[in-house]
């Protein structure tokens, strides 16, 4: 695969800094949370270029986030010079949809409506290749995972078993194709996404009792931090030692309140926050494969703040609650 220069991205690049002003920044999307109800945060939506829609329905929500993305990945697309670096980020849509699939033919559910069409695989191209056992169109990976997760949710039942294998392909799958793009950049990313991961996991795991068989199966390789440093049991004295000048260093406090029983929601939120932070170094960059990453992370980012803002007012969270939900920007 021939290397690309930063120079490459120029056009790219330029067409993205253009565009990246009609991201909310801190302030805007403070003022999305404030509003009074989901209807005025729709209102503030029209005003930051979103189509109007249905503030009461979210499937309509999703509906503009869906076209919205799409937009987004046509741009990216065009006018990227390594196109196949947008393809990592579509992975796990496809796998969210192998879940969906799986777990509905194991229900006799139909899983349609539960589809994601922002995979690379269309969805219902991808549910004929499961019925029909025609995986040949698949990453020998996918495949082997569809194959394994299928008949270990058929042998028992357990729709948690046949996940981990799929979560475990998926960033395998996802590591693989960020190597192979030859962005240290998205490598580094996505080795950061495996390390929360993993975190996260570990820190379950201990508070469920499970043993080093359940860590080995349920712990991902791939990340800057070995899975082998997530095997033993986390306690109070070995956390802050595992997390000692690595990149999850910082999360130090919220993993000892997961720990001790105090919930993953500030723990959850501080690893999203830890994301955005490490694709924030692309607004350093004025041009290069930093700027295209840095702008799909930065919308996709977007997209989750508001669902969780509109989620939240329609649910009818107090103010306080869906402050505490929100993640910090990618454009301050």
């Amino acid at each position: 695969m021939k290397k690309t220069k930063d120079t490459d991205y120029l056009h790219i690049s330029t067409r993205i800094r253009c565009v990246e002003g009609q991201l909310m920044n801190s302030t805007q999307l403070y003022r999305l949370a404030e509003s009074k109800d989901a209807q005025e945060a729709e209102k503030l939506l029209e005003e930051k270029g979103w189509p109007a829609f249905d503030w009461r329905d979210m499937l309509k929500l999703e509906q503009v986030i869906s076209q919205r993305r799409q937009q987004m990945m046509d741009l990216l697309y065009v006018h990227c010079p390594r196109p196949e670096m947008i393809e990592v980020f579509r992975l796990k849509y496809d796998y969210h949809n192998i879940k969906a699939i799986l777990k509905g033919d194991a229900q006799q559910v139909d899983p349609t409506r539960l589809l994601s069409s922002a995979g690379l695989i269309p969805p219902r191209e991808l549910l004929r290749m499961i019925r029909e056992g025609d995986l040949e169109g698949m990453d020998p990976v996918m495949a082997q995972a569809v194959e394994t997760a299928k008949e270990m949710l058929e042998r028992t039942g357990d729709p948690q078993l046949s996940d981990m294998v799929l979560d475990r392909a998926e960033k395998e799958e996802t590591l693989k194709k960020a190597r192979e793009s030859g962005s240290d950049f998205l490598t580094g990313y996505v080795q950061r996404t495996i390390d929360c991961c993993n975190l996260r996991t570990a820190l379950r795991l201990g508070r469920m009792g499970k043993g080093l068989d359940y860590a080995q199966r349920a712990i991902l390789p791939g990340g800057t931090i070995a899975p082998e440093a997530f095997y033993a049991p986390m306690t109070r004295e070995e956390l802050p030692r595992l997390l000692a000048g690595t990149c999850l260093e910082t999360l130090e406090s919220q993993a000892l309140d997961a720990l001790e029983g105090r919930g993953f929601a500030l723990l959850d939120k501080a690893c999203d926050d830890l994301l955005i932070e490490y694709a924030r170094f692309a607004r350093q960059v004025p041009f290069g494969e930093e700027t295209v990453i840095g702008y799909l992370l930065a919308c996709e980012a977007e997209y989750n703040a508001v669902r969780s803002v509109l989620a939240g007012k329609n649910a009818g969270l107090s103010q306080d609650k869906i402050m505490e939900r929100l993640r910090i920007c990618y454009a301050v």
